[in-house]
């Protein structure tokens, strides 16, 4: 996933074989409601691969080859749950990449980002004009197209952000991901986004770039091939990043009611070097997890114990407490804590 230097940070992530398909219909794939809890998973990224040409015939994209690294986790959770969720109004669920939260919400059909949030610097951006990136059912030759804009308060300086993003629904087929899992009715939106943000004096023109791929059952897209550029306001170039990546280890969270589950950690935020407290159910397999995916202390509580962590070696910043199932199912939710 292309590494987002703005505040916004609003994008929420070999040659590819094309092959004849005998496929009766082109598919129409419907929004799929997102578990109760949420979920988590991991994001992988990889070289990029430029996509296939759009065609109103069935394609066939096969990413079997494609190896990748973990670039960071990536967790849905009910956006409830954020203490910055009184700002998002609307927003019905949140959607976190590293260090950037997105607050959305399915609006009529769109799904509609209401404004995103920088936890690390304890940042928020809602949108004056929500962004509705794509809208559901997807079906071929579809377009659509929206404005968006934010304008807030920084640390004394005003931040404004104005864009707009157009989604053309251009292809679709079948499709095998990196794990060798195969989605047989896909459907491919080609999605362009340009929006100028100015900060402080500093003005930069974000173009961002996805070709993703949908299938049903899945909220979220399957794979993305990105490309980013940023320039100033002199179309000096500041940036210029490509890739390709994919969802993996997607974890559901278990319904609260279905098992015993971890009790919330506190203090958070916890200086560091203090003490956390987290009580645990019996038989949790916990971690806790920086969120570029690197797993910081993990064990086992074999009873219904409080652990008492030691954050001393931990640093400054976001750490995901996970607690997890014998199976590797999350018990409960995974807890954001904040080290200071």
């Amino acid at each position: 996933m292309i590494d987002r230097l703005s505040l916004a940070g609003i994008s929420l992530l070999g040659a590819i074989l094309l092959v004849p398909q005998l496929t009766n219909a082109q598919p129409t794939v419907e929004w799929t409601p997102l578990p109760e809890l949420g979920y988590s998973a991991q994001i992988k990224v990889a070289g990029y691969i430029a996509p296939s040409a759009p065609s109103v015939d069935a394609q066939s994209w096969d990413f079997s080859d494609v190896e990748g690294t973990v670039f960071s986790n990536f967790e849905v959770a009910p956006a409830s749950a954020s203490p910055f969720a009184p700002l998002f109004s609307g927003a019905y669920w949140t959607a976190q990449n590293g260090d950037q939260l997105s607050f959305f919400a399915l609006v009529n059909g769109g799904f509609t980002i209401m404004g995103n949030a920088n936890t690390a610097a304890s940042i928020t951006i809602p949108f004056t004009d929500p962004l509705t990136q794509w809208t559901f059912p997807l079906e071929y030759g579809d377009v659509s197209s929206d404005d968006f804009s934010a304008e807030v308060m920084l640390f004394g300086q005003p931040y404004t952000l104005v864009g707009d993003v157009t989604a053309e629904n251009d292809a679709w087929g079948s499709l095998t991901m990196p794990d060798g899992t195969v989605h047989e009715e896909v459907m491919r939106v080609n999605y362009s986004q340009f929006y100028t943000e100015t900060y402080d004096g500093d003005t930069a023109d974000w173009y961002l770039n996805q070709v993703v791929y949908f299938a049903e059952g899945q909220s979220f897209p399957l794979f993305l091939h990105e490309e980013l550029i940023v320039t100033d306001n002199a179309g000096v170039e500041l940036l210029n990043g490509t890739d390709v990546a994919w969802y993996s280890d997607l974890l559901a969270a278990v319904p609260l009611t279905a098992i015993d589950v971890a009790d919330v950690a506190f203090p958070n935020p916890v200086m560091s070097g203090a003490s956390l407290y987290w009580t645990l159910p019996p038989d949790c397999h916990w971690k806790v997890m920086g969120l570029n995916g690197q797993v910081i202390d993990h064990g086992v509580s074999v009873t219904r114990e409080q652990k008492v962590l030691d954050t001393s070696s931990w640093g400054r910043g976001v750490v995901l407490l996970v607690p997890l199932t014998r199976e590797g199912q999350t018990m409960g939710k995974v807890q954001r804590v904040f080290i200071q």
